[in-house]
């Protein structure tokens, strides 16, 4: 009889410590559900106040478990913000990304909205469409203008392609440019590796002026300021556009 009533108190304890365990855990959910929201409000008020666009609202997700010990600390291990399709001015991008790491925040100011909330290092990941990216090409070098919105652009065997239309004394031209993306201070150009014509049997005038601005075309694609002050670090080339990778330390992700 005693074992049994010994087995039986067991089991009860167990699933009390079960019970409580659970109301833990969803108590700890409920309040990294709470600041989730208070952030994608913040986050709506800060993307406004720079006049960036998106679709639908701010995916927030604040990491790690449990979220209530990261509260008394008054640090977050990370938070990650996604939007859907970002416009700054009129660079369009298909979606960025942002991961804040060792965030700062006070308990009471993050539940209320009040004081800062400040991230020790944030990555932001980007993606951009050869159709968004055509219009933010700038062409310098060249004797005459280029529209850039005339200019074919493609990768083709991990290789940045260009053909870029061109008429010099009564003759059209089509130049070819080949090369790679590249990063030079937080701005993206495109480093040429070689640059043809399209066209064979050219007069030799005309083959003397593609060689002579091989040298001199430069290429370069405008981005502006990311949101979150990130400074652009790499861009890779895919087959659908260009994927953006920036960082950026101590950066304010709501406040005053």
């Amino acid at each position: 009889m005693a074992t049994t009533r010994g087995a039986k108190i067991g089991i009860v304890l167990v699933v009390l410590a079960i019970i409580l365990c659970g109301g833990l855990v969803v108590v700890d959910r409920v309040a990294a559900s709470v600041a989730e929201d208070r952030i994608t409000e913040e986050t709506r008020n800060q993307l406004a106040a720079n006049s960036v666009k998106y679709e639908g609202d701010p995916r927030v997700d604040v990491t790690g478990f449990p979220f209530l010990t990261q509260v008394v600390a008054g640090e977050y291990k990370k938070i990650t913000i996604s939007l859907t399709r970002p416009q700054i001015d009129t660079v369009k991008l298909d979606d960025l990304t942002v991961e804040a790491r060792s965030v700062q925040a006070d308990a009471r100011d993050l539940m209320n909205g009040t004081g800062d909330v400040v991230a020790g290092v944030v990555a932001g990941t980007a993606t951009m469409s050869w159709e968004n990216v055509r219009p933010l090409l700038e062409l310098a070098g060249l004797p005459s203008q280029i529209d850039p919105s005339q200019v074919d652009l493609k990768v083709v065997n991990n290789r940045i392609e260009m053909r870029i239309p061109l008429s010099y004394q009564g003759i059209s031209v089509t130049l070819v440019a080949r090369g790679s993306m590249v990063v030079e201070t937080g701005k993206v150009r495109l480093k040429l590796e070689e640059v043809t014509s399209e066209q064979g049997n050219l007069p030799k005038y005309v083959n003397d002026f593609i060689r002579a601005n091989q040298s001199r075309l430069q290429v370069s694609v405008r981005l502006p300021g990311l949101p979150y002050n990130l400074v652009v670090n790499n861009v890779q080339t895919t087959d659908t556009g260009l994927l953006i990778n920036a960082s950026a330390e101590n950066v304010k992700l709501s406040g005053q």
